[in-house]
């Protein structure tokens, strides 16, 4: 998400039917009756900024709004007017956020639709894929109380045994940021005994969850330790070490993400040159372990002398050991490899080496780094 900003963000407020902030729309709301809707947007984003253009700025769509809500608007990208005193954006910074904190609102844009007890009715997210037909629709259904996630809780609990209801109610409390019931769920149908396939899928997506929720891979190394040898089951092993993978990455755990490199070629039994490859790029720009790293790309080099992202790799590693002619030497021959839309690529990185030698040499001939005559 993105925090206030000022300086990109478009001059349109002034256009709009309404300023009202969400909390002030809900009390509105206590009074006439009407649902609040708060659209919850970022301006400096293109789909926040898609829907304040032609959703928000549709006559007809801001005359159906009056009829049937109490509507409000919260834009995160903007700052209050300068005469608002300090007080006031403090208490405003607290209302911008309370929004999302309260109804645990994880992306913006969203529309949320807030009954007169306070309560959330149901939301919209993605609302930049609806046009305003389709949105008003939407609304409308969420007015009766039709295809929305009380309705599907009610549905659901009428007929637990459904695979079907349990896995819409699951995407619809995803959406919805209901973390723990997300989890709940999915739990439950990892032990389903009599839908073993969609078990295993959903014990899945539960221990990706909880990796990039939690940070927690304990749930990701029990399944793979209960995973057998068949093939749909090495497929699956393969597939969350390469998840885990990807989650060090993220994180910039350099120890971590070098050992599960050393885990998939262990487990795959194959040095593929690929993958030398990305333990080197890794080596080379999160650690200074650049003699490991170098071994890895000369052996990836060696099972395809024809890769130009191999020697691009080289190139790097070598700028990081001082060896810059080395380094320009590598980046010609990535160049003289390369093809189609990479050729832009690698000519960039050629003038990106060749300034790092000059540099150096430079460096290297500064009066500071002449030996003083005695």
């Amino acid at each position: 998400m993105s925090g206030m900003a000022t300086s990109t963000t478009p001059q349109i407020h002034k256009d709009f039917p309404f300023q009202t902030m969400w909390d002030d729309a809900v009390r509105a709301a206590k009074i006439s009756g009407k649902p609040a809707l708060a659209f919850d947007l970022d301006l400096i984003d293109s789909n926040s900024i898609h829907i304040a253009q032609e959703v928000i700025g549709n006559r007809k769509f801001q005359a159906f709004l009056r009829e049937h809500f109490e509507p409000a608007l919260n834009d995160f990208a903007i700052d209050p007017p300068f005469t608002v005193g300090l007080d006031s954006l403090r208490n405003l910074g607290l209302r911008l956020s309370g929004l999302e904190r309260t109804f645990k609102i994880g992306l913006r844009p969203t529309i949320i639709m807030i009954g007169p007890d306070s309560t959330e009715m149901d939301r919209i997210v993605l609302p930049q894929k609806l046009t305003v037909p389709q949105l008003e629709a939407r609304l409308m259904d969420i007015m009766h109380d039709r295809n929305t996630l009380h309705s599907a809780i009610i549905a659901f609990w009428r007929d637990t045994t459904s695979l079907t209801k349990r896995q819409h109610l699951i995407d619809m409390f995803e959406e919805r940021s209901k973390y723990d019931s997300v989890l709940y769920h999915l739990g439950s149908l990892s032990r389903n005994i009599r839908y073993p396939n969609e078990a295993r899928k959903a014990w899945a997506r539960y221990v990706d969850l909880r990796m990039r929720m939690e940070g927690n891979v304990i749930p990701l190394d029990s399944l793979i330790a209960s995973l057998g040898h068949s093939r749909s089951d090495s497929v699956l092993h393969y597939a969350l070490l390469q998840d885990k993978l990807a989650f060090y990455q993220r994180a910039k755990k350099a120890d971590s993400v070098s050992a599960m490199f050393e885990r998939i070629i262990a487990f795959t039994g194959v040095r593929d040159p690929d993958l030398l490859n990305d333990y080197a790029w890794n080596l080379a720009n999160e650690t200074k372990d650049w003699d490991h790293a170098l071994a890895l790309v000369n052996e990836a080099i060696g099972k395809n002398g024809r890769e130009p992202n191999y020697y691009d790799t080289r190139a790097l590693v070598s700028a990081q050991l001082n060896r810059f002619d080395e380094a320009v030497r590598d980046a010609q021959t990535a160049l003289g490899y390369a093809s189609g839309n990479d050729v832009a690529y690698f000519k960039d990185r050629v003038e990106y080496f060749k300034g790092l030698r000059s540099r150096s040499q430079a460096a290297l001939q500064s009066p500071s780094n002449q030996p003083k005559q005695k």
